[in-house]
């Protein structure tokens, strides 16, 4: 339980556990002192960050941050703080789910960049979206539901 309080005021921290390490690539929490994260949060002050997950999804080799956030609307929404090593940009946003955010890192094609898989629920709706980094912005490569549990 003290584990769990310390991990939800440091930050944010990666919902999924790593269960094989061919398919699936889990990060450490996201410490509150993390530089992608400190960026998000000045550049977007009044949404809350319910959950994030770093991982290289451009392929330069430096870890970006992906953000599941509550904006000012309180819908829920996706985003990436991509990192260039010294400045930061964010991504387009996208709708995330309602509740039970998981960010999953998985190299489905065996090439760069990475994709990850979001999915949540809303109600008993459950949904996910494989998402990847394609001319600077997320594209939905593939996904199920997640109409239902967004909004």
């Amino acid at each position: 339980f003290i584990v769990l309080v310390i991990a939800a005021v440091s930050g944010c921290s990666n919902a999924v556990p790593k269960s094989n390490a061919e398919s699936a690539a889990a990060s450490a929490p996201v410490s509150s002192d993390n530089k992608a994260l400190k960026f998000f949060k000045e550049k977007m002050p009044e949404s809350k960050v319910i959950t994030c997950s770093e991982e290289d999804i451009t392929g330069d080799g430096i870890k970006d941050l992906v953000v599941i956030y509550q904006g000012t609307d309180s819908n829920n929404y996706l985003a990436a703080v991509i990192s260039t090593g010294d400045t930061f940009k964010i991504t387009n946003v996208l709708p995330a789910p309602v509740k039970n955010q998981k960010i999953e890192f998985k190299d489905i094609d065996q090439k760069a960049p990475m994709e990850f898989m979001v999915s949540g629920s809303k109600g008993s709706n459950f949904g996910y979206a494989i998402y990847r980094m394609e001319d600077g912005n997320l594209k939905d490569v593939f996904g199920s539901g997640m109409d239902k549990c967004c909004r």
